[in-house]
């Protein structure tokens, strides 16, 4: 059976460094732009803030499509769903949760909208998903450092 000859692993691994670098260093980024430049700074903000989100979007998207792959090839999700990792929650309209598992967290990738940070637990960054059609779900919040253990630890 053929095979990808893309090194899918490392691949994930590196979407996943983006994902990390993005969310443990916007806070620090918007703390030193506060305290040290005044004024609008337009050109600067673009690049350190908007290019840079911009480019998470692009590995959140790039990272569910190789995650979904290896879960094909590899089944990780049938060895992750056995062990304690908390992925994060997906979110219904009627207020209830769902715990996600791996191979939820890149179809919720996949089929969202749009995307949102939740930073405001400065060690348990959270990805927020929105829904495209949200009589199924609304969001979910994808705890980016359970992420990031599992697909940071791919050997490949």
């Amino acid at each position: 059976m053929p095979k990808l000859s893309l090194p899918v692993a490392k691949l994930v691994r590196e979407n996943i460094s983006v994902l990390m670098t993005y969310a443990f260093s916007r806070a620090p980024l918007e703390n030193l732009v506060e305290k040290t430049f005044a004024g609008e700074w337009k050109q600067f903000q673009e690049t350190v803030f908007v290019l840079s989100e911009q480019r998470a979007e692009k590995a959140c998207l790039e990272l569910a499509i190789f995650l979904r792959y290896l879960d094909d090839e590899e089944d990780l999700s049938g060895y992750y769903d056995r062990e304690t990792f908390q992925f994060g929650q997906l979110e219904f309209q009627d207020g209830s949760t769902k715990e996600l598992k791996l191979r939820e967290v890149a179809n919720k990738i996949i089929h969202a909208v749009g995307f949102e940070w939740d930073l405001t637990q400065p060690f348990k960054p959270k990805l927020v998903c929105i829904s495209r059609d949200t009589e199924k779900w609304i969001r979910a919040r994808i705890d980016v450092v359970a992420v990031s253990a599992v697909c940071g630890s791919l050997v490949g």
